[in-house]
């Protein structure tokens, strides 16, 4: 019986070792999914933001430019502050809308208004 434990505990261990050895290291890392590998002057093109919600506009900037660091310069009409996202709609855009944006692109310019309104920005 102790000679059957024996050759069973022999015969796992050597299953285990040999799939530990066939398995390799690993193939990726937890934050694999947050690395990205871009060329030094990688280019992306401004999306078409007019009509669109000051919300989904930022968003679909920012999914076009990978999360690269951007700040967006939001202006209302009389300079009104903007506090909700969804109150407002986009009505103008620097760059313009097929303009090439790269590493060097800091800032996005959103000129906004009340949906259905017709003053445009500052």
């Amino acid at each position: 019986m102790q000679k059957k434990l024996v050759s069973a505990t022999i015969a796992a261990g050597a299953l285990f070792g040999g799939a530990i050895g066939a398995a390799g290291p690993a193939g990726a890392h937890a934050d694999d999914g947050l690395i990205q590998y871009k060329e030094p002057d990688a280019m992306w093109v401004m999306p078409d933001l007019k009509d669109k919600t000051l919300f989904a506009a930022e968003q679909e900037v920012e999914a076009d430019v990978e999360q690269m660091p951007l700040t967006f310069k939001v202006v209302a009409p009389n300079h009104a502050p903007v506090y909700n996202l969804e109150n407002w709609v986009v009505c103008g855009e620097s760059p313009a809308k097929g303009s090439k944006l790269s590493q060097k692109t800091k800032s996005v310019t959103l000129l906004v208004e009340r949906p259905g309104a017709e003053h445009c920005g500052a």
